[in-house]
């Protein structure tokens, strides 16, 4: 396969002539991830690789079945062992797609919510306003 040079600024160190387009999306995905501010804008992105009808983890599972049934079409013996070895891949992926099911709600979950009313602070006489009481001295003090 020739390889087509890459627009300027979508190559990596590892791909120099920007071959892996596929690849390099799944690197800018997780790069958005990375700069979310967000569990609600992490869960979007992770959504997009484990939705189970259109999600990146069933169209792989997808692509894997497809590569097997192109091994299997081969009058060669490893055809057929690739073939498994591609069907296996496949059931892995969406083994590992049902495991992580709930994950997208899961991420949701972590934001933070927000309180009603602001937290009373008990006071300890002769220490700073809002300093909590505690039955416990800090370590390494004395009483």
């Amino acid at each position: 396969m020739p390889t087509v040079p890459a627009p300027p600024g979508v190559v990596t160190p590892t791909d120099p002539h920007g071959r892996y387009v596929y690849g390099r999306q799944v690197l800018a995905l997780t790069d958005q991830l990375n700069g979310t501010s967000s569990y609600e804008q992490a869960a979007a992105l992770a959504d997009q690789v484990l939705e189970p009808t259109d999600g990146l983890l069933e169209r792989l599972a997808e692509f894997f079945e497809a590569a097997a049934e192109k091994a299997k079409e081969s009058d060669h013996d490893d055809g057929f062992d690739l073939h498994y070895d591609l069907e296996d891949a496949a059931a892995t992926l969406r083994g590992l797609a049902e495991d992580l099911h709930v994950a997208v709600d899961r991420m949701r979950a972590l934001t933070p919510s927000s309180p009603t009313c602001p937290a009373r602070r008990a006071t300890v006489p002769g220490t700073s306003i809002g300093r909590p009481a505690s039955a416990h001295p800090a370590p390494g003090r004395t009483r």
